[in-house]
């Protein structure tokens, strides 16, 4: 079976090891418990293949170079899988100069890169080890279809649903559709344009984040970010409603809470001002656990925030993006995975919603089926027709 979609069943040591070893570095306590969990784990392999899927491997394999008992050739396969993921990474970087030369800056719309690259540059003091898998961009939802214009006439092609050489109004009609487009660059990396950074919810204020940005210099050029309270609260709500299924988000995690330009006051302002609180929190008692590798070996998932979200993310892990999708039915709403990220009142709403969301669903489903039949049927009609003619 396939590394993405296998299920493994880590031992407790793998599981603290792995989560210890997603950073930049270690103190000297650090080292000394990777030391000792590294000498009681047991199945190296498995460790080695969550490593990888779950985009932890660079910063693992760095980490892991340093201490003795793990096996050489588990070390060679992570340092073989760390070159491909660095060599990625490479042509994400160069994507997103290109994007913004090609695309942005032309049109002169308001944006900001966020996530991969341009937060490994801002925050990881090795930006080469915490690797992407795309590139994420913010623009206007009112300049959305002139990106994405833009970006066609300069050789980006649609991911999805639409494709190369599509109709403006067939774009337009795109663009109004999906708050997400997704576009191959002329490279091969999958560019992601967003008009919102919630999926429903509502929480974040688009024109206020992009008001804040803040400028990277990045090889050289300037690069428009989120301001760090803005993305790290962004982060906290984004990684938990995907249950926190990928290790270098805690690298991210890490790298964030200890840079000097993070102000745990205005965090939390930020925060409670999206009613984000609790997920914040939440994600600040994660970090706890992982930095240090030590937490209770009987959990709940009815037990305090801090302790779900780790039990849903080795969870996650082990299992998977098979496990995560399974687990989407178990969500508050899109935005929110767990009840204690709202009030009663917002439960009662969203649970609304979401009925609702799943009845339109079901609606546009039989609408679909029935367009279908019917062009069926009037295609038979007319070539019947055109066979008589004949």
């Amino acid at each position: 079976m396939a590394i993405r979609t296998q299920t493994y069943r880590l031992d407790q040591a793998a599981r603290r090891l792995l989560l210890l070893a997603a950073r930049g570095a270690w103190d000297d306590a650090q080292r000394a418990k990777a030391a000792q969990l590294a000498a009681t784990v047991v199945d190296w392999d498995a460790f080695c293949a969550v490593a990888v899927r779950s985009l932890g491997v660079c910063l693992v394999s760095r980490q892991l170079q340093t201490v003795d008992g793990v096996p050489a050739r588990i070390v060679a396969d992570m340092r073989a899988a760390s070159r491909v993921l660095a060599v990625r990474s490479l042509q994400i970087e160069a994507a997103q100069l290109n994007v913004m030369t090609d695309v942005l800056v032309p049109l002169g719309v308001r944006h900001v890169f966020f996530k991969g690259a341009s937060l490994a540059y801002r925050y990881h003091a090795v930006p080469s080890a915490r690797p992407s898998r795309d590139l994420d961009v913010l623009v206007e939802p009112d300049s959305a279809l002139a990106v994405v214009r833009q970006a066609c006439e300069r050789g980006y092609a649609p991911a999805g649903p639409v494709k190369v050489g599509t109709s403006e109004p067939e774009l337009a009609a795109w663009v109004k559709r999906q708050t997400v487009q997704s576009m191959h660059a002329p490279n091969g990396t999958l560019i992601e344009i967003h008009q919102s950074l919630d999926h429903g919810d509502g929480l974040l204020d688009v024109g206020r984040m992009l008001s804040r940005a803040e400028i990277l210099d990045f090889h050289g050029r300037p690069l428009s970010v989120l301001r760090t309270s803005d993305l790290f609260v962004y982060i906290c709500m984004h990684h938990t409603r995907h249950f926190w299924s990928h290790l270098h988000w805690y690298a991210d995690l890490d790298a964030m809470t200890g840079h000097p330009l993070f102000d745990p006051d205005e965090v939390r302002e930020v925060a409670a001002s999206l009613k984000l609180t609790s997920t914040v929190d939440a994600c600040l008692q994660l970090n706890e656990f992982a930095r240090s590798a030590d937490w209770p070996r009987e959990m709940s998932l009815d037990g305090d925030p801090g302790t779900a979200l780790l039990l849903r993310s080795i969870d996650c892990l082990e299992g998977g993006l098979q496990r995560e999708y399974a687990l989407r039915s178990t969500k508050l709403s899109e935005d929110r995975a767990f009840t204690w990220q709202s009030t009663t009142g917002e439960r009662a709403r969203l649970f609304v919603r979401r009925l609702r969301k799943q009845f339109l669903r079901v609606v546009n489903g039989i609408s679909r089926r029935a367009r279908a039949v019917f062009g069926a049927a009037e295609t038979q009609a007319f070539q019947g027709k055109d066979a008589d003619e004949h």
